[in-house]
């Protein structure tokens, strides 16, 4: 297994937080963690991982003891109507941790005022309907002798004591060095002669015939390619624009000279497009095509390929989406399809697909219930056909699309594709172009990507499993699951795609690309069915 770049504190990918133990043998990183909030724990002589938290809701608060090696945590999440939270202990040297969870709000700072009282903010929201957002703050003070002896009941009782109003001096509360994480940990990695660099989360990964990877990070860069050894070739960044922002959307192009990729422009609420072409030799700019909306790319293995409107806007646009842009290679216009609605729930990006494939919503306005029902339909310049419906028999109300695969083996054409449920993800094959269903397995944890080699399917489950799955594309049967673990981190993957020769590519959520070679990650694969799996049928 090959990790880029292979930089220190691969675990962190952005950090928010740094903090040192009073006497200079640890330091601990908050960073995001999809669907909570997770803190690296490192050994400062050599920069070592020593632990890692994972917690349910974000990091707010991060605050090591004046004087032991005992670090507070502060946690919050919820919304403008309901906020929770926790306050947590941890002590590096045993990994012990003291748990406390908080009802009805966040809590949302820390500050030790001495060796024995640490101050704890907390958030709570002000229900108002007509002017959700505000919040009004309390602080509590938590008193002991030994906090390395404290227990959760104590605690708990404790900063449960009358809490008085408070106006927060953020500046104050938070500490100044708080704001700049990354010139730290720069700093900690070049007294050692290494570089490190903060990485956004990848959005999309591409695997090249020669050996190469694209990526593209969500934040930071436009653009990255990687040599084969893992060497950063070129880059592409961000419009310096500030109304200007990457779309992670990618096509490339069947000869694999050239790649587009999209970039929204303007606010939340009035989103457009430039679609830019770039050399894969050096990444130079090739071309811009401008679409007056956001895009959702869709792409056929002959070349054409299709800009559909994404319906990425907040507040969601009141108007009709507008027409999707049939475009060739070189971004020349041939056509416009009338597709109809596609906000997030309608993604369906097909890999290695003959066809132009999307979900379509059927009824429009007739419709009388709730939600629309989602078709399959075939596009081509002359027009869309309805091939199947989304759902499937008794399937529990498949409401979301996701990734997908064209596959065409022994058990003929068809398509592999993941769809969100209310229990849960489903991975099903269907026959092409009747949609009868072959296998289909339900999983807990959501699946971020799918792509095919030969007679293998390649799955990435995200939070929850964070597993790369292989199955028998024919069958269904799953023949192997591997835990994504790296140096005893395990990577939270974002994207896939698989190489000429099988090797599967991941984006992960630390802003790491890994290769795998063969899907077998240095044997430490297991075969079997995970217990997170349901299958529905075989």
């Amino acid at each position: 297994m090959r990790l880029m770049p292979d930089d220190l504190f691969p675990e962190v990918g952005c950090p928010y937080t740094t903090v040192v133990s009073a006497d200079g043998r640890w330091l601990a990183v908050s960073c995001h963690a999809s669907g909570g909030g997770r803190i690296a724990v490192y050994r400062t002589g050599d920069l070592s991982l020593r632990d890692e938290i994972e917690l349910e809701q974000g990091v707010e608060g991060l605050a090591f003891h004046p004087a032991l090696p005992v670090l507070a945590v502060g946690t919050e999440d919820g919304d403008a109507y309901e906020l929770r939270g926790g306050l947590h202990l941890y002590e590096p040297e045993t990994r012990r941790r003291t748990d406390v969870a908080v009802a009805g709000a966040g809590v949302t700072a820390l500050r030790w005022r001495d060796a024995r009282r640490l101050e704890v903010t907390f958030a709570r929201p002000v229900v108002d309907h007509e002017d959700p957002g505000h919040l009004t703050h309390t602080r509590s003070v938590a008193e002991h002798d030994d906090w390395q002896a404290i227990g959760a009941e104590v605690l708990a009782a404790q900063v449960a004591w009358p809490q008085a109003p408070v106006e927060i001096d953020w500046y104050r509360v938070k500490g100044p060095d708080l704001d700049d994480p990354q010139r730290f940990l720069t700093g900690l990695a070049a007294e050692r002669g290494r570089a490190w660099t903060r990485r956004s989360a990848v959005a999309a990964v591409e695997a090249l015939r020669d050996g190469r990877v694209l990526a593209a990070p969500r934040h930071g860069t436009l653009l990255e390619c990687w040599s084969p050894k893992g060497a950063l070739l070129w880059s592409v960044p961000v419009p310096d624009d500030r109304f200007q922002r990457s779309g992670c959307r990618l096509y490339v192009t069947p000869d694999e000279e050239s790649v587009w990729i999209t970039v929204l422009v303007g606010t939340s609420e009035d989103r457009r497009t430039r679609l830019l072409r770039f050399a894969l030799a050096d990444g130079a700019r090739l071309a811009e095509v401008q679409l007056d909306f956001p895009v959702a790319v869709a792409a056929r293995t002959d070349g054409t390929w299709v800009a559909r409107d994404s319906r990425e806007l907040f507040p969601g646009p009141l108007w009709p989406p507008y027409e999707s842009v049939v475009l060739t290679p070189s971004g020349r216009q041939v056509a416009t399809l009338p597709l109809g609605e596609s906000d997030s729930t309608y993604d369906f990006p097909v890999r290695r697909s003959p066809h132009l494939l999307f979900l379509q919503e059927v009824g429009g306005a007739d419709v009388r219930t709730e939600r629309l029902e989602k078709w399959v339909v075939r596009a081509d310049p002359d027009g869309i056909q309805k091939l199947f419906p989304f759902a499937w028999g008794d399937a529990p109300g498949l409401v979301r699309g996701g990734p997908a695969v064209y596959v065409d083996d022994a058990a003929g054409p068809g398509l592999v594709h993941t769809c969100t449920a209310h229990d849960g993800t489903h991975l099903v094959r269907r026959s092409y172009p009747d949609g009868a269903v072959i296998w289909s397995h339900r999983f807990d944890a959501p699946i971020t990507g799918v792509d095919a080699h030969d007679d293998l399917v390649h799955a990435i489950t995200g939070p929850g499993s964070r597993e790369l799955l292989t199955l028998h594309a024919p069958h269904g049967t799953l023949t192997r699951r591997t835990p994504l673990t790296l140096a005893t981190h395990t990577y939270t993957p974002t994207c896939l795609s698989i190489g000429p020769e099988g090797e599967v590519v991941l984006g992960t959520l630390e802003g790491r690309v890994i290769t795998v070679e063969g899907g077998d990650p240095d044997g430490a694969s297991r075969p079997g069915r995970p217990t997170s799996i349901c299958l529905n049928s075989p």
